[in-house]
């Protein structure tokens, strides 16, 4: 009874996790849309890192990570991707976890949640 209990929270831990690096990963590609160049701190503030990080709510994960990358509108960007980012363009964010769940007969899940948006 023990084990189901655990499993239904980490379920529920699992979908609050991955569903808030679904709205961060999208709210960082929609702040791309309108800043493409402003990636990390070094480039400005506010930045589409810090606005991806400020809504990444994750319980049970290592740090996430954020990667931002800039395609041509009809294909893969090749080389330095922010050359690509300019109006018409697709920015594409991915937000990446590693969830611990609390049951012990559940392993070590990767998350990962991405957002691409046409840049304005």
């Amino acid at each position: 009874m023990l084990l189901i209990s655990l499993g239904a929270i980490d379920f529920a831990r699992l979908f609050f996790t991955w569903s808030s690096m679904a709205n961060a990963a999208r709210e960082g590609a929609r702040f791309g849309t309108v800043h493409p160049m402003w990636w990390t701190s070094a480039d400005h503030t506010p930045n589409i890192e810090g606005r991806t990080r400020a809504l990444l709510y994750t319980l049970g994960t290592d740090t996430p990570q954020v990667e931002i990358h800039c395609f041509h509108a009809h294909g893969q960007a090749s080389g330095d991707s922010r050359a690509y980012c300019t109006k018409g363009n697709q920015i594409h964010v991915i937000v990446r976890a590693r969830f611990r769940s609390w049951t012990p007969i559940i392993p070590v899940l990767n998350l990962s949640a991405t957002a691409t948006m046409v840049i304005e």
